[in-house]
């Protein structure tokens, strides 16, 4: 059996975490050299997710993470996983892991990827390598009675005329025939070639002997394949359905946290900005819950105007909040703002002045008397259901109301779990008096 590798783990805006003594005599190494690890993979953190200062601090207090979640590859053999704030660490259930992948998942590729494939049988590793390969399988498997074939030009040689010979060769063959240039329709190209390469980079990272046996299956079927080229082309329109695996693909490649090279700072690992990938949760689930025409993100509203001193030139004063939602039963409409740090001050939950301030304006300017803003639920107390949406504060200022509502994510990718959570999130907010 394969022994898991070695694993620093924090929550993201957790409190400090000090590693014993038994951490630094297992990994091999001092208190000054995983300080310069952990400097250095902060410092490509930020440069892969274009942050302006390193998201990993070290105080007297220990180690901290804020900003970002995800795994970032320390050494060869060690690892530092970062946890999202809402999802926190369980050392008992790993389903976090699930749910994590599932949101970036859900946010980068706008698709629900492996979400009735995602859980393992009890006591099967949850790694992230794991969870890629498990994706990586699933959406091949969907697609692949649509092969990603193509055109390619191929010289080959045999007595059987299907391209263009040489005249010179049909008078005067060589022993194993004539040498010829032929248009095949098939899979070898470089679409496929980058699948095989990912799933041939997960391989020795999957300690899942059923899925890794699922991904040598999905090697052999495509192969043999070319090299892969450091220029890739986009997928043709007609087989889109193959970009979001293949698109999976290239960032495997790229280094999705599970491969590192020693001395390159090219490896940023499997990382994303926390905030944005709850507000592309929000889109999804409530477009999920009050339809697509319902539902308006980023929407512009003119606040007021703005005079240049030196020019005289006047600007439009322009606001952006997240959701503007149209109740379809009467046409009023409400604002939602997705929110993701700022609620809880001191042990309590608040609507921070700061949000407040900005949901006047967006009020103002929108000419919307309700703003909902909307917390991902932090996982301090014992789990909730999936998408029990609680009002911790409501603001009556003038006309306008403002709401602060949590909302439970932790289960999210177990199977129905973003139509559960979507339709929730819809009964709450269609529960306010519009």
């Amino acid at each position: 059996m394969l022994r898991s590798r070695p694993r620093l783990s924090l929550v993201e805006h957790g409190k400090p975490v000090q590693f014993s003594d038994d951490i630094f005599l297992e990994v091999g190494l001092d208190k000054h050299k995983l300080k310069a690890l952990l400097t250095d993979a902060g410092l490509r953190a930020a440069k892969h997710l274009g942050l302006k200062n390193n998201p990993i601090t070290i105080e007297p207090k220990g180690v901290r993470a804020v900003g970002f979640a995800g795994l970032v590859r320390l050494t060869p053999s060690l690892e530092l996983e970062v946890a999202p704030k809402f999802l926190g660490l369980d050392d008992q259930d790993s389903i976090w892991r699930e749910d994590f992948f599932f949101l970036c998942t859900l946010s980068k590729y706008g698709r629900f990827l492996a979400s009735e494939k995602l859980s393992a049988s009890s006591g099967a590793p949850r790694d992230l390598a794991t969870l890629v390969a498990r994706s990586i399988i699933s959406m091949y498997e969907a697609q692949k009675r649509r092969p990603l074939r193509s055109y390619r030009k191929v010289l080959e040689t045999g007595f059987f005329i299907e391209g263009d010979p040489d005249p010179v060769d049909i008078v005067f063959p060589s022993s194993e025939g004539f040498e010829q240039e032929v248009i095949r329709f098939d899979r070898r190209n470089i679409w496929n070639a980058e699948i095989v390469t990912a799933a041939k980079d997960l391989l020795p990272e999957v300690r899942e002997p059923v899925v890794a046996s699922s991904l040598m299956r999905l090697i052999e079927d495509l192969s043999p394949q070319g090299r892969v080229s450091t220029r890739s082309k986009a997928i043709p329109s007609r087989q889109r359905a193959w970009k979001p695996l293949h698109d999976l693909a290239q960032d495997v490649i790229r280094g999705l946290g599970v491969n590192y090279k020693q001395g390159q700072s090219a490896a940023p690992g499997y990382l994303v900005t926390t905030w944005r990938v709850w507000e592309d949760l929000l889109t999804v689930a409530l477009r999920l819950g009050f339809g697509n025409s319902s539902v308006k993100s980023q929407a512009s509203f003119v606040l007021g105007e703005k005079t240049s001193a030196a020019s005289g030139k006047k600007d439009d004063i322009l606001v952006f909040p997240d959701f503007v939602i149209q109740n379809p039963k009467n046409g009023r409409r409400f604002l939602v703002d997705a929110k993701y740090k700022g609620h809880i001050e001191k042990g309590k939950l608040r609507i921070v002045e700061s949000d407040i301030y900005e949901a006047l304006a967006f009020a103002k300017a929108s000419l919307c008397n309700l703003v909902v803003l909307i917390y991902p639920a932090r996982p301090d107390e014992p789990k909730r259901p999936l998408g029990k949406c609680e009002t911790f504060q409501t603001l009556s200022i003038n006309d306008v109301n403002i709401v602060g509502i949590q909302v439970e994510i932790r289960n999210i990718s177990k199977p129905g779990g973003i139509n559960e959570f979507s339709s929730k999130i819809h009964d709450c907010l269609s529960s306010f008096d519009l």
